[in-house]
This record gives structure tokens, C-alpha cells and sequence, in this order.
């Protein structure tokens, strides 16, 4: 995963695909691989801060899977 965030981050330049701002710290797949997103491939993945966008991001994609449970009863 180390050669993959390398690569993801010499592509994006270090700057966080949600927010656009530099530091981002961490590599991230756009589209939850549970919710079919590609788990290896560089089109998928981006660097994201760990605070507060990736946390934000995960709470927005929890509340929409509980939505998605809750409509599927």
C-alpha cells in the first residue's frame, strides 16, 4: 500500500481530494470498496486529512448506508 500512496500522492501533489488543501495524510478510497468502489486501482484512491475531512466523510457515508437499511425493511 506504501508503493500506491506514493504514487497517489506524487499525482495529487499531496493536496486532500475533498478539501483541495495540502498535508493530506492519508490514502483513501473515493468510493467505499463496500459500496463497489475499486480497491487497487489509482483512479479510486486519493489522499485525504485524517482531521477533520476524512471523519466527516465517513460519518456522511455511515448515515447514508443506515439510510439505505433502514429503507430496505
Amino acid at each position: 500500500m506504501r508503493s500506491l500512496k506514493r504514487q497517489v500522492a506524487a499525482r495529487d501533489h499531496g493536496c486532500c481530494y475533498v478539501c483541495g488543501g495540502d498535508g493530506a495524510d492519508e490514502l483513501e478510497h473515493k468510493v467505499p470498496v463496500s459500496q463497489g468502489g475499486a480497491k487497487r486501482d489509482l483512479n479510486n484512491l486519493g489522499l485525504i486529512h485524517s482531521e477533520p475531512c476524512h471523519r466527516e466523510k465517513t460519518a456522511r457515508e455511515a448515515a447514508a448506508g443506515a439510510r439505505r437499511a433502514r429503507e430496505d425493511r
